[in-house]
This record gives structure tokens, sequence and C-alpha cells, in this order.
């Protein structure tokens, strides 16, 4: 799949979950993604977790607390 340009505030949070991920080995929750970059809505954080996963940077599991894949790791 053809990965497509990410919003800075997209990539923002690509970014800290990548870090999260490769520092402690698991994906963070979505609170703390939110707090982590300053997004004031849990749903604007399901926002951008949607299009990462749409523009095919990451994976989700669904029904699972920490439920975020990196497609490229």
């Amino acid at each position: 799949m053809k990965k497509h340009l990410l919003t800075q505030r997209q990539q923002d949070v690509y970014n800290y979950i990548t870090d999260y991920i490769l520092k402690f080995n698991k994906s963070p929750y979505i609170r703390e993604i939110q707090e982590a970059c300053g997004i004031r809505s849990y749903k604007s954080v399901l926002d951008r977790l949607f299009a990462l996963e749409k523009k095919g940077y990451i994976r989700r599991k669904f029904n699972k607390h920490r439920n975020i894949l990196l497609n490229n790791l």
C-alpha cells in the first residue's frame, strides 16, 4: 500500500506512538497520546488514529486497550 503524506498533527501522533513503542515495547493508551501531544479531545485522537490507519502507517486491533501496531516495525 502506498503511504500518503501526513499532516503535522498526524505526524506528531505517529512520532509519539513510534517512540513509545520502541521505548516500552507496547503501544500507548489513547489518553496518553492525548496528553503527550496536547490534543484537547479524546475524539480528536481517535480521528488522527483513523487517518493514520487509513493512510497505512498503523494497524489497530479492536477490543484491546493497547491496540496500535506500526506497519513498518
